[in-house]
């Protein structure tokens, strides 16, 4: 690929010295002419940076060059006192490429936050659903031992589960459920479920399913079933829809099981508000 980069110089500046100044080789005074050149870097021809400036002395009369470091003491005081007076300024454009990239980031900046501001709403809604913490909790308590007590369902539901699936210890099986008003939430914790066929895990969930018919028996509820496995949700069926293909289940489907709870906390919260400005 062709990527041509580099220094380039541009002349800036001209005047002639006065004070007498005297050219070393023809001494004619006054015929100095100093010549400034601004040099910048640039990449396919486009200027992006200055990196200094060159002055150049010629004798308009023999036509002697010299640099800067050819100069007497005398006419070095007197370029000095030159450019002092009208001092060399690089032009702007020599730094436009600089000045281009500037505008694209701002220009994507200003685009981002933007688009932040248009999609706050939706972005604060995932960011805060207070719901995917529940179901962390309520995943965390899973039991391999649930207690009849505490969790009747769970206890009888492990009882009778007793088909088993290639590939998976039954017994290390994990269980939780929960009743919020007419739903009614299993979660099951599996281990690594490799040697199963994916096709094959969701025999789990009608398991699950024909047990709760034996379990709740004429008490209706809305089921709402997880199957998470090591690293993530695996199956899921719910009134919303299902997610059964054995690898990555969507968990966003449980979320409605919490809507009550989570509009009793905001209603709490309403009320906590309204009190503190009274």
């Amino acid at each position: 690929m062709l990527f041509l980069f580099g220094t380039r110089a541009s002349r800036i500046h001209r005047k002639a010295l006065e004070d007498n100044t005297e050219c070393v080789n023809c001494n004619h005074q006054n015929t100095l002419v100093a010549t400034t050149y601004s040099r910048y870097f640039h990449i396919f021809w486009i200027p992006f940076l200055p990196v200094g400036k060159t002055t150049i002395l010629e004798c308009s009369h023999c036509k002697k060059s010299y640099a800067e470091s050819d100069l007497n003491e005398t006419i070095k005081q007197s370029l000095v006192k030159s450019q002092e007076a009208d001092p060399p300024k690089s032009p702007t454009w020599q730094g436009c490429g600089c000045l281009l990239i500037f505008a694209f980031v701002v220009f994507s900046l200003l685009s981002m936050f933007i688009g932040y501001l248009f999609n706050k709403d939706e972005v604060d809604e995932s960011l805060d659903d207070v719901r995917t913490e529940y179901l962390e909790d309520d995943i965390y308590k899973t039991r391999s031992k649930p207690d009849k007590k505490t969790d009747s369902i769970s206890f009888y539901l492990k009882t009778c589960i007793d088909l088993s699936i290639e590939g998976v210890d039954m017994d290390k099986i994990r269980y939780y459920s929960k009743i919020n008003e007419d739903k009614l939430l299993i979660l099951l914790k599996v281990g690594d479920m490799k040697k199963i066929e994916p096709s094959s895990r969701k025999e789990l969930v009608y398991a699950v399913e024909k047990c709760l018919d034996l379990i709740v028996k004429e008490e209706k509820y809305q089921t709402y079933i997880g199957v998470d496995g090591k690293w993530n949700m695996l199956l899921v069926k719910t009134p919303e829809g299902s997610d059964l293909s054995g690898k990555y289940a969507d968990s966003e489907l449980l979320l409605p099981f919490y809507d009550t709870k989570l509009k009793i906390k905001e209603a709490n919260e309403k009320t906590k508000t309204e009190q503190t400005e009274e």
